[in-house]
């Protein structure tokens, strides 16, 4: 079962208690779940860590391994006249010149290409902005003829600029785990090497503990596995341990631990794709039951019997669960529910 199959209500739930669940029920695990942004920028937004993932993604090997970056500010603002304000997980800066942002998405979009491209454009239009301030600085003589012509030369030229987006959910267009994209012709010709997309499907990547090999597979198998783990491996990596230490629920802040409880609860952002389905089942149950000659409201009513039935299946089962206090990880892996759709129904008052 998907969770798209059903959206619930989540109304009548106290938000603060929702988060305050949520919270108690992470303090009953060993580690954070690095799925969700707090912990995912705990575990690996540090430079260590970030170079050994960086090497492993981009199969760096020798001298051409990446050896520094700079982690720079997340946010990035662009003016349209008005300021529009882009928020990224991490963004760096390597030692071999190129420009970073890694993101975390555990939530699926209806426009999530469009979102990456978006989001895109503007880490490159700030990322060429940073690049002009070291080599247009106001200059404090008159230029020579040859350093007017480096100037020329420069003026449009850019870093190379790499998205990497790990993904909680299936990518449609995507065949594997990994999938490294960009701006191609009709004949499969690249328009610039300057611009990648790399997309990992999580819900694709399915290698056992034995099966890990690569220092990418490392990460993304840490990455996919952390939250429900009591035991995680750290492959002899001296960074790798120190990442997994990062995650420890027994040794991290308090403010961490409430960060990733707020992470858990839903967002304003995914409240509003749940009722983006609802609406489309609506909608497709309408144009459906109009074509075979029903009345709309049948039609309507046998969208959302389809839909709500689905959902009230998988809050019973979730409710059984709960009774025989099955772990929030198993319920979820069982019924498709979100774990903090789980966690509403474990704080609703017994009937």
């Amino acid at each position: 079962m998907e969770q798209e199959e059903f959206v619930p209500d989540y109304a009548q739930i106290s938000r603060d208690i929702w988060i305050q669940q949520t919270y108690e029920e992470i303090k009953k695990r060993t580690y954070l779940d690095p799925l969700y942004d707090a912990a995912f920028k705990a575990f690996l937004s540090d430079e260590q860590a970030l170079i050994n993932f960086l090497n492993g993604v981009f199969k760096l090997e020798g001298d051409n391994r990446i050896t520094a970056v700079t982690i720079k500010n997340t946010e990035v603002n662009i003016l349209f006249p008005q300021v529009k304000t882009f928020r990224l997980d991490i963004r760096a800066t390597t030692s071999t010149g190129f420009c970073i942002n890694v993101e975390m998405q555990k939530a699926k979009h209806s426009r999530f290409i469009e979102r990456i491209l978006l989001q895109h454009s503007a880490f490159m239009l700030q990322s060429k902005h940073e690049w002009d301030q070291e080599f247009f600085k106001e200059p404090a003589r008159e230029l020579t003829d040859e350093e007017r012509t480096q100037r020329y030369d420069l003026r449009y030229e850019f870093p190379p600029t790499f998205a990497i987006w790990i993904c909680d959910f299936h990518l449609e267009k995507q065949s594997g785990y990994r999938g490294t994209w960009a701006i191609r012709n009709e004949q499969g010709l690249t328009l610039s090497e300057k611009v990648k997309y790399i997309l990992y499907d999580l819900t694709q990547f399915s290698k056992k503990r034995e099966e890990i090999n690569t220092a990418e597979d490392r990460w993304l198998y840490l990455l996919k596995n952390a939250g429900s783990s009591d035991d995680l491996p750290d492959f002899d990596d001296g960074v790798i341990a120190k990442a997994i230490k990062r995650l420890l629920v027994g040794t991290a802040s308090e403010k961490l631990l409430k960060e990733q409880a707020k992470n858990m609860v839903m967002t304003e952002e995914e409240l509003d794709y749940l009722a983006s389905l609802k609406v489309r089942a609506r909608a497709e149950g309408k144009a459906e039951g109009l074509a075979v000659g029903r009345a709309e409201g049948k039609a309507e009513g046998r969208a959302e019997g389809i839909t709500e039935g689905a959902n009230s299946k998988a809050r019973e089962t979730a409710a059984k669960m709960l009774a025989k206090n099955k772990p929030i990880d198993e319920i979820a892996e069982f019924t498709g529910l979100p774990e903090s759709e789980i966690l509403a129904i474990k704080a609703e008052p017994a009937q």
